[in-house]
């Protein structure tokens, strides 16, 4: 093995990351997007119409949102959300309008495994998609309306919900989900991914997922973490590639515990390099490297 590869070798074990998200509300006239501290994507809606209208039902599931507006819009035009569960939050939660955590923890694990039936994979975390939630704001909250809406949306290196056209239903079953494949401007070893485009300079690629158990569970030690991460990402990588080779390592990354609580209970593995390359490794087999 050259010292390049005793390099990338010795970098596969990970400190937690902090996954980045989304929320955004709407009270009467809706209002820009918001950044959630350390909170999964998602969103919270309400509109108060005119006293001679009726307020809109939200979207459904399989239908889709533009932005901050809960009404339904054809998924064939521009959206930013696509709903994948439509549900009504218990009794169990307060009179006033609740706070982020409040409503991440009561419902985000739903949403987290509304978006894996959804998209056909529990893997969506190596991707550019993520899961999402509307849910009802603070006047429509303490006029009685408990509603929330869970959804996929393809994300920003920021978090944001992007807009696009078409369905994502069932992608992540087939080919089609390699489009959607997430990638990262630096070692993942080493910072946080930062997303960037796959066809273009990159020392990260996303492959797949390792489940760690479920958000109501014990948080894992970073030894069981890397005891569960280190035999199934390097497989994983050896499938990815086609071969085993010196220059593309397997690293990985974990949750932190606040987003453990939200769902978020999956390890990413990733492939890889020192150097950047310019296109996806996958199948590369012995080739040399693209620079």
């Amino acid at each position: 093995m050259s010292r390049h590869g005793r390099v990338l070798s010795a970098a596969v074990l990970v400190a937690a990351v902090t996954l980045s998200a989304c929320a955004s509300q709407v009270a009467g006239t809706p209002t820009p997007a918001e950044q959630a501290d350390a909170a999964p994507p998602q969103a919270a809606v309400t509109t108060t119409p005119p006293p001679s209208e009726q307020a809109p039902q939200p979207a459904g599931m399989g239908e889709c949102v533009a932005g901050n507006d809960p009404a339904p819009v054809d998924c064939a035009q521009p959206h930013t959300v696509e709903i994948t569960k439509a549900g009504t939050f218990g009794s169990g939660m307060p009179a006033e309008s609740p706070d982020k955590e409040t409503v991440f923890a009561e419902v985000f694990p739903e949403c987290r495994q509304a978006a894996a039936e959804y998209l056909g994979s529990d893997s969506y975390d190596a991707t550019t998609l993520g899961a999402w939630l509307l849910w009802a704001g603070q006047e429509d909250w303490t006029a009685g309306d408990r509603w929330y809406r869970c959804g996929v949306a393809q994300l920003s290196g920021d978090g944001q919900a992007q807009s696009r056209t078409g369905s994502v239903r069932g992608i992540l079953a087939d080919e089609r989900g390699h489009e959607f494949q997430s990638c990262s401007s630096v070692r993942p070893s080493q910072e946080v991914p930062q997303q960037v485009p796959c066809e273009g300079p990159h020392t990260g690629e996303a492959i797949g997922t390792v489940r760690m158990g479920n958000s109501g569970d014990t948080f894992p030690s970073d030894q069981q973490f890397n005891d569960a991460a280190a035999p199934a990402c390097r497989q994983a990588l050896r499938e990815y590639l086609g071969t085993t080779r010196d220059d593309v390592a397997a690293s990985w990354r974990w949750p932190d515990q606040v987003n453990w609580r939200h769902g978020f209970t999956n390890v990413t593995c990733y492939a890889e390099t020192q150097d950047p390359v310019t296109r996806p490794l996958r199948g590369i087999g012995s080739s040399p490297l693209p620079r």
